[in-house]
């Protein structure tokens, strides 16, 4: 292999691992905002366990 084949090859491995780096930051990205939405849901699941329950210690 050549020198300016093996720099090619390097080239284009730097530049498949630089797209993958950007794939992997947006899919962070997206799981970060699923998880703060389930986060909500939980809060709002256990609120409502919470009323339940004084509904259900009341009567």
């Amino acid at each position: 292999m050549t020198i300016d084949e093996r720099l090619q090859f390097l080239l284009q491995s730097n530049q498949s691992l630089h797209s993958n780096v950007q794939d992997l930051t947006a899919t962070i990205a997206e799981l970060r905002g699923s998880v703060a939405d389930l986060r909500r849901v939980v809060e709002t699941d256990a609120e409502n366990i919470r009323r339940l329950a004084n509904i259900a210690a009341a009567h």
